[in-house]
């Protein structure tokens, strides 16, 4: 794993496609950089949490722009990303892409694949079962409105803001669930699917640093455990998230973020715990008008039977 990812970024490094230099000539502002990126649950945002900017606001139209003309243009090109967290013995491999619809509808899919470490271990030496799946699936289906736009109506404090719902599908939990003879079950998990709702502001600030930053605020109502990666319970609840992103030069970013998470699970010592808030810190490099690459280091609380603060992350995004 270690290597094909140093692999990647080398090649990346290496192979950056450069503009062809008639466009260079024809430009007379840069092409909107591949931001934000791809957060795990395949939206617009940071690496956990949404921003309200939607990604690859179609390059096209910036084109047409350029003309005078009105971009007419339906369906923007796609956005995908491949991220890897590690945090403990356990690891998540999630895969997204989205694109952007009618300049305003953020369409979005992304698919995790966590490797559960030592914890099938763990639970057939505390009760003797064994857990027959040493993976979670978890698919997310995602759209996103941009209700209102950044200085919307020629006010200059009006931040973008952004509406979605995601649809949430764990394809093993009820394989756990079985081995376990219904474990998951007296803990709280309810179902195998759920829905999130989120609202999201953001606002871009410049000439108070010597760059610009960007803030976001959100609410995310939600029954999922761990995102979903444990499953559904039967409590819907309201929750925080935000992040800040600065830009240190015009191609490095330092962000930042937090998401509050709901804890409505069972606990059993040893197996599973209380589910906390994540926090995380990223650092962001564009590479080219197309690809972004990502490092993040988080702090996750517990994760099942472990307490995982101090995991890491990468992430490659690319916008065609």
């Amino acid at each position: 794993m270690w290597r094909v990812v140093g692999v990647v970024l080398l090649l990346a490094v290496l192979v950056v496609p450069a503009r062809a230099a008639g466009e260079e000539a024809e430009a007379e502002k840069p092409m909107p950089p591949p931001l934000p990126l791809h957060t795990v649950e395949g939206s617009g945002g940071v690496l956990t949490t949404d921003m309200a900017y939607l990604c690859n606001m179609m390059d096209c139209c910036v084109r047409a722009e350029r003309r005078g003309e009105e971009c007419d243009r339906w369906f923007s090109n796609p956005s995908v990303a491949a991220t890897a967290l590690f945090f403990g013995d356990k690891y998540d491999q999630v895969y997204t892409i989205s694109g952007v619809l009618l300049h305003r509808i953020e369409l979005s899919y992304a698919y995790h694949r966590m490797n559960l470490g030592g914890w099938p271990t763990a639970v057939q030496r505390a009760t003797g079962l064994k857990v027959s799946e040493h993976d979670v699936g978890l698919h997310i289906l995602g759209a996103r409105l941009n209700l209102v736009r950044e200085g919307q109506g020629d006010i200059p404090w009006m931040p973008a803001v952004t509406v979605g719902a995601r649809y949430k599908y764990n394809e093993d939990v009820w394989d756990i669930d079985d081995d376990l003879f219904g474990l998951p079950r007296l803990l709280g998990v309810t179902n195998n699917e759920g829905v999130d709702f989120t609202v999201t502001a953001s606002k871009t600030f410049a000439g108070i640093l010597p760059k610009p930053f960007i803030l976001s605020a959100g609410l995310r109502s939600t029954e999922a455990a761990h995102i979903g990666l444990m499953g559904f319970t039967d409590s819907r609840e309201v929750v925080f998230e935000g992040n800040a992103v600065f830009f240190v030069t015009d191609r490095l970013l330092l962000a930042t973020e937090f998401r509050q998470k709901p804890d409505n699970l069972g606990r059993v010592p040893g197996l599973v715990g209380k589910e906390d808030n994540w926090w995380a810190v990223c650092l962001a490099y564009i590479l080219s008008d197309n690809l972004t690459v990502a490092f993040g280091y988080t702090q996750l609380g517990e994760v099942m039977n472990n307490t995982e603060n101090s995991g890491w992350g990468v992430q490659l995004k690319w916008e065609f």
